[in-house]
């Protein structure tokens, strides 16, 4: 009776996986393209032009090594294949990482760029001959999306429009008060070198007022490190003074469990202080 019903089960889950394989197959290329695309898009759109098959193999060994660590660390199928998911996960927080850095940088270089236009236009250049020579003068990020909104011009689409792909690529304060002020400054005039020097002004005085209050709030982004940390490094030190006394956590079913819950909360607590923070003008 036992060796009927264990075929009969052995022989429901052979089934279940010919007919559910092909899906998850499927399921599986399907992520894996549309991470390969996303991945394209966001380092072309920083000036990085990488093939999506050149991306492939990163794909592949970041979840070969995040699956191969945590089921080295605790023997179980399920947190390989948690390490996998977490493995895939880091490269898209990592682009975003390096979108805001790159934003930051950006705006960082706008009003000395902003100045020396003003400066330009007061000598008596226009608006597209002093883009033209003080462009190539500046820094990355910058110059790499000026020069672009240059050749887009040259190509012939409108400055307006140019602007607004600039504000569409980078999207910070800086550019929407410059898009703005050259959409105005082109249907009514007026004094635009007057206009960019006092928006450099602003822009300043904003980035000045951000790094106050990153500097206020840095003890609380510290304290969210030291909160996440905490309680790894005490069981880094339990493990060193009495390893049987805490191998329970990672070699039973209940501890793998409790860890996980661990991770989790902790996550979300350095979500919500991150949140807490993170101050936006």
């Amino acid at each position: 009776m036992w060796l009927v019903l264990s075929l009969m089960a052995w022989g429901t889950v052979a089934v279940l996986g010919l007919v559910y394989l092909p899906q998850l197959w499927r399921y599986g290329q399907t992520l894996k393209q549309y991470f390969l695309q996303r991945s394209e898009q966001d380092l072309a759109a920083r000036f990085v032009f990488i093939q999506g098959h050149a991306l492939a193999p990163l794909f592949w060994v970041s979840l070969v090594v995040g699956a191969g660590l945590f089921g080295w660390a605790t023997g179980s199928w399920w947190w390989m294949l948690i390490g996998a998911m977490l493995s895939v996960m880091v490269w898209p927080l990592a682009l975003r990482w390096w979108k805001k850095r790159r934003l930051q940088h950006y705006e960082k270089q706008l009003p000395d760029y902003l100045l020396a236009l003003a400066g330009a236009l007061r000598a008596g250049s226009s608006l597209a001959v002093a883009m033209q020579r003080m462009t190539p003068l500046c820094h990355a990020p910058l110059v790499q999306e000026l020069s672009l909104v240059l050749r887009e011009q040259r190509m012939g689409v409108a400055r307006d429009e140019a602007f607004a792909r600039l504000y569409a690529r980078m999207p910070c304060e800086g550019n929407s008060l410059l898009r703005s002020a050259l959409a105005v400054a082109g249907q009514s005039g007026g004094g635009l070198a007057d206009l960019l020097e006092s928006m450099a002004h602003t822009i300043n005085q904003r980035l000045y007022i951000e790094g106050r209050i990153r500097a206020l709030t840095a003890q609380g982004r510290i304290q969210a490190w030291v909160m996440v940390a905490l309680p790894f490094l005490v069981g880094a030190a339990l493990y060193v003074l009495d390893s049987a006394l805490i191998a329970p956590l990672w070699q039973e079913a209940s501890g793998r469990w409790v860890l996980l819950t661990i991770i989790v909360l902790e996550a979300l607590g350095l979500w919500l202080i991150y949140r807490i923070v993170n101050i936006r003008l």
